[in-house]
C-alpha cells in the first residue's frame, strides 16, 4: 500500500463523521474567528469565505480544491460565489464518497465533483483551472513544493492559488518560556508536519518563487484561529455530544493538546499568480 493510500485510511478513520468538532457542518478546519462568530460551523464557513476573497471567485472560474474534505467550502462557493466548475480532489476514499453523495442532494452535481487524487499528481490537464485553493490541507501534503508545481502546471496563465496552511513559527516568533522546552517543539513539529520542508512565513514566499509563482502574499491569521478556536473547543469538549469524537481528537483537539501544539505554530494565507504569457515581441 502506498504513503498515499495508508494516509487516505487514516483521514477517513481519524476524521470519519463521528469525530468532526462542528455543530452541523462536516467541516474539518479550526476556523476563522475575527468576526467573533457564535459557532465553529459559522467560523469554518467564514474561513471558506477569506479563501474565495483572496482567490476573487468569480463566476467564470474552474476551481481546484486540494483536500477538500467532506465539500462543505465548495457547497459555499457554489452558492455565495458562482464559480462554474470545482473538482474537489482528496486522498481520502469516504470522504469523497460522501462529499458526491452530498452534491447529488443538492442538486449541484453538474458543478461540483469530487474525485480520490494526490496534490503532487492532480487529476487535471494542463492549464485547465483558473484557481486552486488548498483549505489547511497543504501541511498534510508529502511534498508542498511538488503541490505548488502541480498548482502551476494546471493554473491558466494569470491563475491564482490560495492556501491556509499551518507551518511551524519562526525561533524570534516562540515565546520566551515555550522556547525553553525545544524538545516539545521538535515533536510537535514531527507529529504535526509531513513535508520536511519545514516552510515558514518567511521562506513561504521563496517556495512558492522557485514554483514558478508571482505577486506572492503570505500573512498570519494565528491569533485569529488559534486562541479563539481553543476557547470555543475547550467549551464544546464539555459536553456529553462530544463523548462520541475518538482518543486522537480529543488529544490533539483537546485542552492539553493544543496547548502543546498551538504555541508553535503559525497560521497562514499564502496568495500567488501564475505568471500571464508575455505577449510575443513585434
Amino acid at each position: 500500500m502506498s504513503v498515499t493510500a495508508r494516509y487516505g485510511k487514516v483521514y477517513d478513520h481519524v476524521f470519519g463523521i463521528s469525530n468532526l468538532l462542528g455543530e452541523n457542518s462536516l467541516y474539518i478546519n479550526m476556523g476563522y474567528w475575527e468576526t467573533k462568530p457564535a459557532t465553529l460551523d459559522s467560523a469554518c464557513a467564514e474561513l471558506a469565505r477569506l479563501m474565495a476573497i483572496e482567490a476573487d471567485l468569480r463566476d467564470d472560474d474552474t476551481v481546484v480544491d486540494v483536500g477538500c474534505g467532506y465539500g462543505d467550502q465548495d457547497f459555499l462557493w457554489i452558492d455565495e460565489f458562482h464559480p462554474k466548475r470545482i473538482l474537489g480532489v482528496n486522498v481520502a476514499t469516504q470522504q469523497v464518497e460522501i462529499a458526491n453523495m452530498r452534491a447529488r442532494r443538492l442538486g449541484i452535481a453538474d458543478k461540483v465533483t469530487f474525485v480520490k487524487g494526490e496534490a503532487a499528481k492532480l487529476p487535471a490537464a494542463d492549464s485547465s483551472s483558473t484557481k486552486v485553493i488548498a483549505v489547511e490541507s497543504a501541511f498534510h501534503f508529502p511534498s508542498r513544493d511538488d503541490f505548488f508545481a502541480e498548482a502551476a502546471r494546471v493554473l491558466k496563465p494569470g491563475g491564482r492559488m490560495v492556501i491556509a496552511d499551518i507551518v511551524p513559527l519562526t525561533s524570534q516568533a516562540v515565546s520566551g518560556p515555550v522556547r525553553r522546552i525545544p524538545v516539545a517543539g521538535a515533536l510537535v513539529r514531527a507529529l504535526f508536519m509531513a513535508d520536511r520542508q519545514r516552510l515558514d512565513i518567511n521562506s513561504y514566499p521563496e517556495a512558492l518563487a522557485k514554483a514558478g509563482f508571482g505577486h506572492c502574499k503570505v500573512y498570519s491569521i494565528r491569533h485569529h484561529v488559534y486562541h479563539p478556536f481553543t476557547t470555543f473547543i475547550r467549551a464544546r469538549f464539555a459536553t456529553p455530544e462530544m463523548r462520541r469524537v475518538n482518543p486522537v481528537g480529543r488529544l490533539c483537539f483537546g485542552r492539553i493538546g493544543l496547548a502543546v501544539w498551538t504555541p508553535w505554530m503559525d497560521y497562514v494565507v499564502a496568495v500567488a499568480e501564475k505568471p500571464r504569457d508575455e505577449l510575443p515581441e513585434m
